[in-house]
């Protein structure tokens, strides 16, 4: 099965394989478990794996979705998330706008960074919401993470 492929369910795979390796597993009090999760929602899958191998270098944990709706199941499912990172356009019919809006409905105090080569809508970010321009360099989108609290 190819990693990165959506059509194999490459970004799906991930997501699946980290909750069942969570799942499976009993945590002692020294295991060491990465305390900060980063939900990165791209549908270019080689920006959205770029970007994930940058985050995960910076020392967090990643979550990946392609689209949406499959953004929005991962949030449904109770996964500890603790910053969305979201592209505007998206596979599927939900945009990054709604997707922010929907995930505050789950967690009200959700970070959010919206990436995108589009324009910023001031009327659909959600509040507290930071929009970065596409293209942006790795350490400005770091730096945006830790001045949301990200460390």
């Amino acid at each position: 099965m190819d990693r990165l492929g959506t059509e194999r369910g490459g970004s799906w795979q991930r997501y699946d394989e980290f909750e069942a390796h969570v799942a499976s597993r009993k945590f002692s009090e020294t295991d060491a478990v990465p305390t900060v999760t980063i939900l990165v929602v791209e549908d270019e899958w080689l920006l959205r794996q770029a970007l994930c191998d940058e985050l995960q270098a910076a020392g967090w944990s990643v979550l990946e979705a392609a689209s949406g709706e499959r953004a929005l199941a991962i949030l449904q499912s109770h996964a500890v998330v603790d910053l969305l990172i979201t592209d505007i356009r998206l596979e599927g019919a939900m945009t990054g706008w709604e997707l922010a809006r929907r995930s505050r409905d789950i967690d009200a105090g959700l970070p959010v960074i919206y990436v995108s080569g589009n324009k910023p809508d001031e009327a659909r970010r959600v509040r507290g919401g930071v929009f970065l321009d596409k293209p942006y360099a790795i350490e400005k989108l770091i730096a945006a993470c830790r001045k949301l609290g990200l460390h």
